[in-house]
């Protein structure tokens, strides 16, 4: 289960790979890279860290023992990795830049965490890396502050990204008063990437939509997903702006 989605976030590890090269950044990452102020003693937690940006990992301290354990998470909004479902966290005390949550230890569920402003991009599942994917390109959206994410492609062995040979594309998203707005920003490189379609899914959503691009409704490409919202669009290499806003209720 965790090989496979290790696949499917191949385009995440890959974009922070792209990321790495360009500014040294560790894909792998202590909480005090990202967090600096937001643990101290009482919230140390030698077994947590990062992947990136978004992504906190929390294996048990105690790899042997199958007791519950407490998980500091910095303050702002968390959502579960593997629901989509945001996490409702208790103030810690003893520290007062993070929040607690109860984890019980599973063979089958690692507790992984994603940051809410997270866009996390997934490829259909294969299994290597010499297999190309089929079917769209996943954005997985997590509303919060400071809502972006990369998209990142090239060939994965030549040399061509440093002429151009390569995809790089940011997406943000804000909050509105009755939605959300997804932005694609125009896209950098010149590689053809394997993807014709997006498939943009909005986590903690709740009730009907409606969809448009550019003032092109969407409405017949809204896609049922439990507990989240899911939008197909085409491939998108200019700027686009995507907005989703909920239906009002007839009176």
């Amino acid at each position: 289960r965790f090989i496979e989605e290790r696949y499917r976030l191949m385009p995440y590890l890959y974009a922070l790979a792209d990321e790495n090269s360009r500014t040294g950044a560790p894909l792998m990452r202590p909480l005090f890279y990202e967090f600096s102020d937001a643990f101290d003693a009482p919230c140390e937690q030698p077994t947590t860290f990062l992947l990136g940006n978004r992504l906190l990992i929390a294996p048990p301290p105690n790899f042997e023992s199958p007791a519950e354990y407490s998980v500091c998470l910095p303050a702002g909004g968390w959502y579960d990795f593997w629901t989509g479902a945001k996490i409702r966290v208790v103030a810690a005390q003893d520290s007062p830049h993070a929040q607690r949550i109860k984890v019980a230890p599973s063979l089958g569920r690692l507790p992984v965490f994603v940051r809410a402003g997270a866009i996390l991009p997934r490829q259909p599942l294969v299994q290597s890396t010499a297999q190309t994917p089929h079917g769209a390109l996943t954005l997985d959206v997590y509303p919060g502050d400071d809502c972006r994410g990369v998209i990142y492609a090239d060939d994965g062995h030549s040399l061509a990204y440093a002429q151009q040979g390569f995809l790089r594309q940011i997406v943000r998203c804000a909050q509105t008063d009755d939605g959300i707005i997804v932005q694609f920003d125009g896209r950098e490189g010149q590689f053809q990437p394997w993807w014709h379609a997006i498939e943009v899914r909005i986590h903690g959503w709740r009730g009907a939509a409606r969809a448009d691009l550019d003032g092109k409704m969407l409405n017949d490409h809204i896609l049922p997903v439990l507990g989240t919202l899911a939008v197909q669009i085409d491939d998108q290499v200019r700027p686009k702006r995507l907005s989703i806003t909920r239906n009002q209720r007839q009176p």
